[in-house]
């Protein structure tokens, strides 16, 4: 599974390509002809991007809820529906669709945010008024701890 992390700001050019960041190109399978997939965020203003993999995971998990629920219909239509497959070029660079530039509010920059198993890709100045409010949200929290079969 891919682990993508850090972050890594990359100017956009007027046709809306964008270098994808080395460290993260590095992370996709090579079968997977070099290709990412894309949605907007159900949570923020930013847009989510993972591998084939992570994706197929989160159709799993929507087939998983009940078939004619309004939940599976939602998640069904904001992520699969909206999904895009981008392929990365010969230079690395995705082209981003415009509807999701404006969406995320992208225009000259993009700031591409690690995530783990998926990373997002956010205009930068949205991205700081997130972590602000997410690191006064996270103030005093820990990470749970993981129970770990004994040897």
């Amino acid at each position: 599974m891919a682990l993508f992390i850090g972050t890594h700001e990359n100017k956009i050019d007027r046709k809306g390509r964008v270098s994808l960041p080395a460290d993260y190109r590095a992370e996709l399978p090579s079968e997977d002809d070099r290709t990412i997939y894309i949605f907007p965020s159900l949570y923020t203003s930013a847009l989510e991007a993972c591998d084939r993999a992570q994706l197929a995971l989160h159709a799993e998990r929507i087939n998983a809820l009940d078939q004619f629920s309004q939940e599976e219909a939602y998640f069904s239509s904001q992520i699969l529906a909206e999904a895009r497959k981008l392929g990365i070029d010969g230079d690395g660079r995705i082209v981003l669709p415009g509807e999701f530039m404006e969406r995320a509010q992208l225009d000259g920059k993009a700031l591409f945010v690690g995530g783990g198993p998926k990373f997002h890709i956010w205009q930068p100045e949205a991205y700081a008024a997130h972590r602000h409010e997410t690191q006064e949200a996270l103030a005093g929290r820990t990470l749970p701890s993981l129970t770990r079969p004994s040897s």
